[in-house]
């Protein structure tokens, strides 16, 4: 998991890059020069959309053989459009638009990029470990084919696959803070995206919702991350990032500048689970950095206080944090135990090998006790569990077991903390599922910098140098 075999940067790569942008320029001019005489328009459109093509390739190029600025900025472009939802749509409609053909794009230059990394080192023959996650994404591809719709499964899990082998390979040749770096201004980029949408555009960046016989947007933020508990769940974990990966100091601006749009967007998609499994996952961390025993005895004071509170007020504290203001809302998880009590019930009657990857958008929608948002399990243990039965869970938790053994063994206790708020946040939202986005491609990285972490624990510090946002930050292990 270390950053050699990297190709050297060298600034004489932006020569080339220049005398093509100067060569389109010419040509563009002449173009439309010409055609403003003729009066023909559209072949100087054609000409004009084929002239950045040498660029394109050059880039391509470049990117391909894992050049460090340029595989660092790319990896930024495609996550960003992989992960951005730019308009509305039903839930049951499965049309490809043009927005699906960029994402399935996205898809592809990920995948095509790992294995172009996997061709210059294999990955297995660096961790034994990373098999089983493979397989864990194998069986889900044979599961595929056994789910309604094998073709969108397979797509769906293909995707995944891709997410996974390409955070892979940017951890291996770019190093861990430029791969956490990448993930942190994709969120800051889509954050800032989302809030633009919220104000701007309402239909796209508010979760609409019915009020008083009328289907309206809320003031809960979706922006372009497509729900609320997504934008919310996103959010968290662009801060989690920036402030146990990213080594920027509390006196720096800059660290405000990252932390804002993603508060913004976290408290505003009034995602509450995402608030307190984040809080959970920082607290493990400042609990482990020293003086654990003190830390300890005032966790468990603290606790102890809220079990009284809770014990004398709880009705009130539940009935003030919901959103409707019944208590109800809090212990039934806003509906879920409803939908959890089907998915366990049809479970049973596949419990070995479950109904198929992405089989339950399918199938709970149109299950008579629930509803059309009824889309997934609402829970990541269950989803896996209905989707892939037994086996499938047992193949998931052993792997999620191992890169948490492999975080506590190399002390990476930032990983953890991250593990930690998935696990929590796995209770109310599935994670995984569906098209890879932000949220299943940051998971996706966790055992990633788990093998990092350990591959270069008791070695001098990482020597690739930070390309952007970070470049002059000291970087912090």
């Amino acid at each position: 998991m270390q950053a050699a075999g990297l190709t050297p940067h060298r600034d004489w790569i932006w020569l080339p890059a220049a005398t093509a942008v100067a060569i389109v320029a010419a040509v563009a001019l002449l173009v439309i020069g010409l055609s403003a005489t003729e009066g023909e328009s559209l072949p100087p459109v054609i000409m004009l959309a084929a002239l950045p093509l040498p660029i394109l390739l050059f880039v391509g190029t470049q990117t391909l053989a894992w050049n460090q600025s340029y595989a660092f900025y790319g990896a930024i472009l495609v996550i960003i459009l992989q992960c951005a939802n730019l308009r509305v749509r039903e839930i049951e409609d499965k049309t490809i638009d043009f927005q699906i053909l960029i994402k399935l794009a996205c898809v592809g230059s990920m995948l095509t990029l790992a294995l172009a990394a996997m061709v210059r080192r294999w990955p297995l023959r660096e961790s034994s470990e990373a098999l089983l996650w493979f397989a864990f994404f194998a069986y889900l591809i044979v599961t595929s084919a056994n789910s309604v719709q094998p073709t969108l499964s397979f797509v769906e899990t293909v995707s995944n696959i891709a997410a996974f082998l390409y955070v892979y390979s940017l951890v291996r040749f770019l190093g861990v803070r430029n791969a956490t770096g990448i993930l942190i201004t994709a969120c800051f980029v889509l954050c800032i995206v989302s809030i633009a949408a919220y104000f701007l555009n309402p239909l796209l960046g508010r979760m609409s919702d019915w009020v008083n016989g009328a289907f309206i947007p809320t003031s809960r933020l979706t922006g372009v991350f497509g729900t609320a508990n997504a934008a919310g769940a996103a959010a968290a974990i662009g801060i989690m990032l920036t402030v146990l990966f990213s080594g920027l100091s509390l006196r720096r601006p800059l660290f405000y500048v990252l932390i804002a749009p993603m508060a913004f967007c976290l408290l505003v998609s009034n995602n509450r689970m995402s608030v307190a499994a984040m809080m959970a996952g920082l607290l493990y961390v400042y609990a482990m950095r020293g003086r654990f025993g003190i830390k300890f005895a005032l966790g468990l004071l603290v606790a102890a206080l809220g079990v009284l509170v809770m014990a004398s007020f709880g009705d009130s504290i539940m009935s003030g944090l919901s959103r409707s203001g019944s208590a109800d809302e809090i212990t039934s998880g806003t509906g879920r135990t409803r939908i959890w009590a089907v998915v366990i019930e049809l479970w049973m009657e596949q419990p070995l090998f479950g109904y198929g990857a992405g089989s339950a958008k399918f199938i709970l929608p149109f299950h008579p006790m629930l509803f059309k948002a009824a889309a997934h399990a609402h829970n990541m243990y269950l989803n896996i569990l209905f989707s892939g039965g037994l086996i499938g869970l047992s193949i998931f938790l052993t792997s999620l077991v191992l890169t948490l053994r492999r975080a506590w063994s190399a002390r990476a206790h930032n990983v953890i903390g991250i593990v930690i708020f998935y696990l929590l946040y796995g209770i109310t939202e599935p994670t995984i599922g569906g098209l890879v986005s932000f949220l299943s491609l940051s998971f996706y990285a966790l055992p990633c910098l788990a093998l990092a972490a350990q591959a270069s624990a008791g070695r001098p510090r990482e020597a690739t140098r930070a390309i952007a946002p970070f470049r002059y930050v000291p970087y912090r292990p």
